[in-house]
């Protein structure tokens, strides 16, 4: 009670209609604001980040692991293309639309200043922890079956076919 301000992490491309659950999911949590915004005092910014890295980010230290373990990294997606935020960037940007009123109910994409491929984070993310490996670009209907088996896996899956 008594929350005013209120700055939402969303994600980049959320789309209601996304074939991603993970973007459905966001777009369906960004909707519940919008409309808590119409029915309450609440000010509101969200920010939609791209890829989030940094110390203990769940997904370049999980390529450097699994660089560290495997002799090749078999990479669904390899093509994809990301702009990753560092970690402090987003926090920067957190911050000054917390103090800016300009800010309140806009939504700004956030993003770093360097597009790399999906195979180019994952050899980077390899040469940064001194594990470089071979990426092997898996086909769709390949990519599709590690997924899926990755899913059944215990505990949260470290690949999803989404």
């Amino acid at each position: 009670a008594g929350v005013r301000r209120l700055v939402h992490v969303s994600a980049l491309g959320v789309d209601a209609q996304a074939p991603s659950r993970y973007l459905r999911s966001k777009a369906a949590g960004e909707a519940v604001l919008q409309v808590a915004t119409q029915t309450s005092a609440l000010d509101l910014t969200v920010l939609r980040p791209s890829l989030v890295v940094g110390a203990g980010d769940r997904s370049v230290n999980l390529f450097a692991v699994l660089q560290a373990s495997f002799p090749l990294m078999p990479l669904a997606g390899a093509n994809a293309q990301l702009q990753p935020v560092w970690v402090q960037d987003l926090a920067r940007a957190l911050v000054e639309v917390l103090v800016r009123r300009e800010a309140i109910g806009q939504t700004y994409e956030i993003a770093g200043p360097r597009v790399l491929t999906l195979a180019e984070l994952v050899r980077l993310a390899g040469q940064v922890a001194g594990h470089p490996r071979p990426v092997l670009p898996l086909p769709g209907p390949v990519a599709t079956l590690q997924a899926l088996a990755m899913e059944c896996l215990p505990g949260e899956p470290l690949l999803s076919r989404d």
